[in-house]
């Protein structure tokens, strides 16, 4: 969006007024944590939010510390680095564990600027408590964790299935065929093309089947290792699709926890079945490799590629880039059309004690936490780390401060106008300090007219609380700030004292974040639909045709003795069983009946087909949801029904369960109840129990899923989700 440089409202005069003090009042009153510290790391000021974040020190405690005894993480060597490093240029935003008083720790951000004055080095750093930032992006790292945990094990469940299933079921008509092969009576040569047929049709069943359960749970990773089972599924991938393929991987023993080999594994699999749907490629490229202290995986083709703008849904790569981030690792994507596709997923190592080699850990909090609290040391070589400074460098080195800060600083009076910028507000905004000094806050603000500037000035005191807006930058951008407001008091009138974030960084990766269980869950809903159609066209259906040469041989003169009568209606009986079990596990995987028959009579069927399975009572209760919910949170709704009625089967020990499907209001209740053994909920891990998936989907749909369960009394899984009113909008 192109904008024009706002017309200049005043020469760029900084104000008489404007004098050394007010850099201090400034520091002093500012939202922010302010902090000044000499090349030892000892503290010469702390203002007062600083102050409050490290509670229960006094200030003179405080100024008798340095940065090592506080902060656990940086002792003095790596502190001496620290100001090293910041000779060489401006340094980027470190975290950092701090240590109150009474030895709880929190995790502080820190922007840091170097300051030489009078041949004195200082460095001053503007540090912000991200206890509850961090906390937040551990409970989805959490969340993402325990959703690709309940991916992967239902995963497995289906592979066991169709491992014991069908595969026994194939093996028990590979006997029947072995009976009436080899006779007696020698099998008519009318009827050995019809035996060879049903033999390979069984054959291609198994090698279906086989890969299959391989994809879904790759056993090879325990026995062969990571290297060996990606290089046979490259190479059985490329002989499927008719793919050029060269690979390089070398060996990796020992780098990874087999929780990331699997996931390593995972994004290669991912990266290699988009290369099927979507790339039209003729040759892919597979490389694992150790590069420094990272593992490095690249997965490349040369198909047709696509704009960095086009959708991902179906493409698997909310997963991928959620197993790289529980990997602290990084996944690029690098493709344009006609350019085909390069996928390439990084992943940090750190050489061990002993030699080995594993994943780089976060900072060892409870390591930290064990260290013994800061002695509050008297005063080294009779230099008193308490004095005050100067009062000349005192004033002075505020002026700098502002001046040097890593942060925007910016300074306004009553009706915005800008009377002091720093040299890190010029550069975010693209803008020379002359320029700025003659703009205001509602030139360079969208959210701020004049109007509604002055209202906010007017109404604002003491401190106030950060908050998210705008700000016009040079080019024309548009960006996204966060400010750090402080009013300062003055005879005549207030000034407007700003730290200002540039937070578009944070943006792009809230927005990345956003809706990733919507994405994770869509991503799930396409790998069970394309498992599904593979089960039909690849094992269903061959199936089928096994059963019609059986009836072929059996209808040909002498082809099957009498005596193989019983085995032969076995066998048949085997095959329904096989279709019986093959068309339950694609139902359950694409419920194609939601959309034909809708969700009361596709609930109706499937815990029929349930409690006839299991050896149930059921009671059902249903309404018609016909128009209260749109097709995908029906879905939601059925998953959650099946992942219900699933618990109850692996965990109840029940002899009945209900269903209840009914309206209350413009609410749509749901609640699935057993009679079986309970659980204790406060000791119970939830994940193992689907609960992840099932409040995740119910979250989606902005309504509620409760769980209720005691120990030999049963469990009700109960939720309520807002239903559409007549007019089409969502209840609230």
């Amino acid at each position: 969006m192109a904008r024009s440089l706002p017309k200049p409202a005043r020469a760029p005069v900084i104000p008489p007024a404007l004098d050394l003090d007010l850099f201090r009042q400034m520091a002093d009153r500012s939202n922010e944590g302010f902090y000044l510290i000499d090349r030892c790391g000892r503290f010469l000021y702390v203002n007062a939010k600083a102050h409050a974040q490290m509670g229960g020190y006094t200030m003179d405690e405080l100024l008798s510390l340095t940065v090592s005894d506080i902060c656990p993480d940086v002792p003095p060597e790596q502190f001496e680095a620290n100001v090293v490093a910041t000779a060489q240029g401006p340094v980027p935003l470190v975290e950092s564990w701090t240590r109150r008083k009474d030895g709880t720790m929190f995790l502080v951000e820190v922007s840091t600027a170097r300051l030489e004055f009078r041949g004195e080095v200082y460095l001053f750093g503007v540090a912000r408590d991200i206890t509850e930032r961090k906390a937040v992006e551990a409970l989805r790292k959490n969340l993402a964790l325990q959703l690709l945990q309940t991916i992967e094990g239902e995963r497995q469940r289906v592979a066991r299935e169709l491992h014991d299933d069908v595969g026994q079921a194939l093996a028990t008509i590979g006997i029947l065929l072995d009976a009436i092969e080899m006779g007696p009576p020698t099998v008519p040569e009318s009827v050995r093309p019809s035996l060879a047929s049903t033999r390979a049709t069984i054959a291609r069943i198994a090698e279906s089947l086989a890969r299959i359960v391989r994809e879904y749970h790759p056993a090879e990773l325990l026995g062969l290792g990571l290297e060996d089972t990606l290089r046979a599924h490259a190479r059985t991938f490329a002989e499927r699709h008719k793919l050029a393929l060269r690979s390089a991987i070398e060996n990796v023993d020992g780098l990874l926890t087999p929780e990331q080999e699997l996931h390593v594994y995972r994004v290669v699999q991912e990266a290699l079945a988009n290369v099927a749907r979507h790339a039209r490629a003729t040759a892919i490229r597979v490389t694992l490799t150790r590069e420094a202290e990272r593992l490095v995986v690249r997965i490349r083709d040369d198909g047709i590629g696509f704009s960095a703008d086009a959708p991902t849904d179906g493409t698997g790569v909310a997963t991928m880039r959620e197993r790289a981030m529980l990997m602290q690792g990084e996944l690029t994507i690098d493709t344009a059309p006609g350019r085909g596709t390069s996928v390439q997923l990084v992943v940090p190592l750190v050489v061990a004690d002993a030699g080995g080699v594993g994943s780089a850990p976060e900072t060892d909090f409870e390591a930290i936490s064990a260290l013994p609290p800061p002695v509050l040391p008297p005063s080294p070589d009779g230099y008193d780390t308490r004095r005050p400074l100067p009062e000349p460098l005192d004033r002075e080195v505020f002026r700098r401060m502002a001046d040097m800060a890593s942060e925007a600083f910016m300074l306004a009076d009553e009706d915005g106008r800008y009377i002091y910028v720093n040299d890190r507000a010029c550069s975010l905004s693209g803008f020379s300090r002359d320029e700025l000094l003659t703009m205001s806050i509602p030139d360079l603000n969208p959210d701020f007219p004049l109007g509604r500037w002055r209202k906010w000035a007017a109404q604002t005191h003491g401190v106030s609380a950060p908050f998210e807006t705008r700000h016009w930058c040079k080019d024309g951008t548009l960006i996204p700030i966060e400010v750090s407001p402080t009013p300062i008091e003055r005879p005549g009138s207030p000034y407007f004292f700003g730290v200002i974030r540039d937070i578009r960084a944070r943006k792009e990766a809230e927005a990345a974040q956003h809706g990733f269980t919507r994405r994770l869950l869509h991503t799930l809903e396409a790998e069970r639909r394309r498992v599904a159609r593979d089960l039909h066209d690849e094992v269903g259906q061959a199936i089928a045709a096994v059963g019609v040469l059986l009836h072929t041989l059996e209808n040909a003169p002498g082809s099957i003795p009498h005596r193989l009568d019983r085995e032969l209606a076995a066998t048949y009986a085997t095959i329904g069983q096989i279709t019986e079990s093959i068309a339950r596990i694609v139902r359950d995987y694409h419920p194609a009946d939601l959309l034909a028959l809708g969700l009361e009579e596709t609930l109706r069927t499937h815990a029929q087909q349930f409690a006839q399975r299991h050896g149930l009572a059921l009671r059902l209760a249903t309404i018609s949801t016909l128009g209260l919910l749109s097709d995908e949170r029906a879905l939601h709704v059925y998953r959650i029904v099946q992942e219900a009625l699933a618990n109850v089967a692996r965990h109840a020990r029940a002899r009945r369960v209900s269903v209840t499907l009914a309206r209350r209001g413009q609410r749509l209740v749901v609640a699935v109840r057993d009679d079986g053994a309970g659980f204790d909920p406060a000791s119970t891990r939830q994940g193992r129990l689907g609960l992840v998936t099932m409040r995740e989907r119910a979250a989606l749909m902005e309504g509620t899923l409760e769980v209720r369960s005691s120990l030999g009394k049963g469990t009700e899984v109960r939720l309520v989700v807002p239903t559409a009113d007549p007019s089409g909008h969502r209840a609230r």
